[in-house]
């Protein structure tokens, strides 16, 4: 049809060519014809009125040849007509007879169209003017055609074709086809390779998340989706989009085939740069060397997430916060600027006051100096120096903390930390009865003597049945002054180990008031100083005598003279909470060593080694549910001062202490925060702990001064309570997680106070 379209150019040179010959020679020149009349022939449906309203020719008018030509191309360009006859001239008496002679497009019975998939057919038609009934205007088909392209551009096809209309045929029936190339079709899919792009995985792993696939149109919407999904992707493997284009390669296209190659330029995000604002005192490198995004890594969750844990475990900052911002190169959009915001708090704190701990253990009315700095002139180092007095107590330490030692890489993964320390404390302990009283039904099988001092102990002769003498304490004094120097190493930022020494002179004794005395044995206990090789009984104010167990476990102290304790200390640990406060998620785990000789100068030989962990979950909304379990080992004779000592900061449903050469600790708990910032919450817990004297035989002593093995001590002896507590902060004094606990223990009740988490 679009031949016929042609034709009109031809029909205008015939119309010259025949006026050519109807004129006379020039040199004769005769006053050109008038027109007597203007018709049209061939117009089916197109009114003759509407066609001679666009000729120039009028009846009266001279004709003119060259308006004539004008007339065909305006009925032409009225669009109705598929060609024209060379119009008829006709010589009358008074004048010319000109008849415009058209060819007339069918009428529109139907529209249809092929190659449509993401356009429907109904979408297509509102875009046209043409609609069945009418003439087929070829100047409206054009008009629609332009309409259709934008539509397509408008929803992400443009770029891709000259035209979305790719052909179009009206039949003599009127059926007009429209032939729709909606985009080019995706021939291969190819992903851009460093170091043009920065994909970091595989293009085994990209393209079959596309959304786009081989044979397929491709268009904006498409790349959109591609985008979402490559988003999702990259974040299934915790990693963030950088930048992304996506596009049909110009250098591909293959437009007689309609199709070409679509390429992907990603780019993962990565640190372009690190900024810190906000810090006034703390050092920049103390706060960058605990980051471990740092320029040219890959930008993650889970960095960022253990970056602000780092941050916020140092205890420096009141609020830390991160904003992702331009990278240091607008030519790589991939590159950020992370830019860490705190906001610092008090790390120094100064105490002068007085404190009362009543009851037996308590150390009653004391006085305090102390200072405590744990960001020394914005160093990250820590310091500390404390006195106590008190009419029980007499104290004085001076500790120092390094976290990084040295200013290079390498001498970075070393820590060290020193404690000089002198104390002086006395404690009043209930003692129980080391025989059978008349009145109680207690286990030990010889009687009470009737005259003389009654035996007991500071610790239970049968851990399942005892009495409490009444009114009777035993006075317990134990000084110790020492050094203990470890020096740490980071094999990475959740493992870590340390080596140290401990260098100690220690003393002890037990008092009793009149009437009272601690129980004597026969049993010689081996010991490492020279006069060692001395009857339990000898030395009535030993604390080996007051605790009244025979045990190889237990070394023989003299009341008369301090001992000197030399060990070795060995660590390992490994620390992966995302809060050391107030933990949600992480593991913290540690082993230690303590190792004893008399090649080292130490006046006994024995091994201490402590397994402590603790598991955390985060469960509901924002709670956190805890795991903790204690095992504490002993090997050959350790001095009473190292026994292993759950405390009711340990047990929480007991008031009195348990000792032991081994325990065995576990506990749970659940903290529900009652506060968004979680500085305020309440818990629920169970424990239970089990303590033996590693070979030990508690006994008693009958009238006759003979003595009797009531219990087995070498077996774990389990005590259990339940309870619920409260946790808050005091950020005004600069103390975090202040815990008041309520616990009922098989003895009864107990309310306890801690500072800090119980684990």
């Amino acid at each position: 049809m679009f031949e016929r379209f042609r034709r009109t150019p031809h029909v205008v040179l015939a119309v010259l060519a025949l006026l050519g010959l109807m004129m006379p020679p020039a040199y004769s020149a005769p006053a050109a014809p008038t027109v007597v009349s203007v018709s049209v022939t061939g117009n089916a449906h197109i009114p003759t009125d509407r066609i001679l309203s666009v000729v120039k020719t009028k009846i009266g008018d001279p004709f003119d040849a060259a308006v004539v030509q004008q007339d065909l191309r305006a009925i032409a360009d009225l669009g109705f007509f598929a060609d024209q006859a060379p119009p008829i001239i006709k010589q009358r008496p008074d004048g010319v007879a000109v008849t415009f002679r058209v060819i007339e497009n069918p009428v529109v019975t139907s529209i249809r169209f092929e190659g449509d998939k993401s356009v429907s057919a109904d979408t297509l038609l509102a875009l046209m003017d043409t609609a069945p009934g009418q003439v087929f205007n070829i100047k409206t088909y054009q008009q629609d055609v332009l309409k259709i392209n934008s539509y397509y551009d408008k929803i992400g096809f443009g770029g891709q074709l000259p035209s979305h209309v790719t052909d179009v045929n009206i039949g003599a029936d009127g059926v007009l086809t429209l032939k729709i190339q909606e985009g080019l079709t995706v021939r291969n899919i190819i992903i851009t390779p460093a170091p043009d792009a920065d994909p970091l995985l595989a293009n085994s792993i990209i393209i079959p998340a596309l959304v786009t696939k081989p044979g397929t149109p491709y268009s904006e919407a498409q790349r959109d989706k591609d985008y979402e999904a490559l988003k999702t992707l990259y974040e299934k493997y915790d990693l963030k989009l950088g930048d992304v284009e996506a596009g049909v390669d110009p250098t591909t296209i293959d437009q007689k085939a309609g199709t070409a190659d679509v390429r992907y330029t990603i780019s993962v995000l990565r640190v372009g740069a690190i900024e810190i604002t906000g810090n006034t005192k703390t050092h920049d490198d103390v706060i960058r060397r605990e980051l471990r995004l740092r320029p040219g890594n890959v930008v993650t969750d889970s960095g960022l997430r253990r970056d602000y844990d780092r941050l916020n475990n140092l205890g420096f900052f009141e609020k830390i916060d991160f904003q992702a911002k331009p990278g240091p190169d607008p030519k790589r959009p991939g590159l950020i600027t992370v830019n860490w915001q705190v906001k610092e708090q008090r790390t120094g704190t100064a105490t002068l006051g007085a404190g009362y701990s009543g009851g037996l253990t308590g150390t009653g009315l004391t006085g305090t100096l102390s200072y405590q700095q744990n960001n020394i002139n914005g160093t990250g180092n820590g310091g500390s120096i404390r006195l106590e007095r008190g009419a029980r107590v007499s104290d004085a330490s001076l500790s120092v903390t390094v976290p990084y030692l040295g200013k290079t890489e390498k001498t970075q993964k070393y820590s060290l930390g020193a404690t000089l320390f002198t104390q002086q404390q006395t404690n009043f302990y209930p003692v129980y009865l080391a025989c059978t009283s008349g009145t109680t039904s207690a286990v030990a099988s010889s009687a009470c003597p009737t005259s003389g001092p009654i035996p007991v102990t500071i610790v239970p002769t049968d851990p399942t049945t005892f009495q409490v003498v009444d009114g009777v304490v035993s006075t317990y004094k134990a000084r110790s002054t020492g050094l203990s120097v470890s020096i740490g190493r980071r094999l990475t930022d959740v493992f870590r180990i340390s080596a140290g020494a401990n260098v100690q002179q220690v003393a002890a004794s037990a008092d009793l008031p009149s009437g009272y005395i601690f129980p004597t044995t026969q049993s010689v206990i081996s010991l490492a100083s020279p006069t060692s090789n001395t009857l339990l009984g000898a030395d009535p104010n030993s604390p080996s005598a007051a605790v009244g167990v025979t045990a190889p476990s237990l070394a023989q102290i003299d009341s008369t003279h301090p001992y000197k304790v030399r060990s070795l200390l060995l660590g390992a640990g490994a620390d992966s909470r995302d809060d050391v406060f107030n933990p949600r998620r992480g593991i913290n785990l540690t082993v230690n060593d303590e190792v004893s000789t008399h090649s080292l100068g130490s006046d006994f030989n024995y091994q201490l080694i402590t397994v402590d962990g603790a598991k955390f979950f985060p469960i509901l909304r924002n709670a956190t549910l805890g795991f903790h379990g204690r095992a504490g080992i002993s090997t050959g004779a350790i001095p009473t001062n190292k026994l292993f000592i759950f405390s009711d900061q340990d047990l929480r449903g007991y008031s009195d202490p348990f000792y032991g050469t081994d325990i065995l600790l576990g506990q749970m708990e659940l903290r529900l925060p009652l506060t968004q910032d979680r500085k305020f919450a309440v818990v629920g817990f169970a424990e239970s702990g089990g303590t033996r004297i590693r070979g030990g035989k508690s006994s008693s002593t009958d009238a006759s001064g003979m003595t009797t093995t009531t219990f087995d001590l070498n077996r774990y002896s389990f005590h259990s309570d339940i309870g619920v507590g409260l946790r808050f902060d005091v950020p005004q004094l600069g103390l975090r997680t202040i815990r008041l606990d309520f616990a009922k223990g098989s003895q009864g009740t107990h309310t306890s106070f801690g500072i800090g988490q119980s684990f």
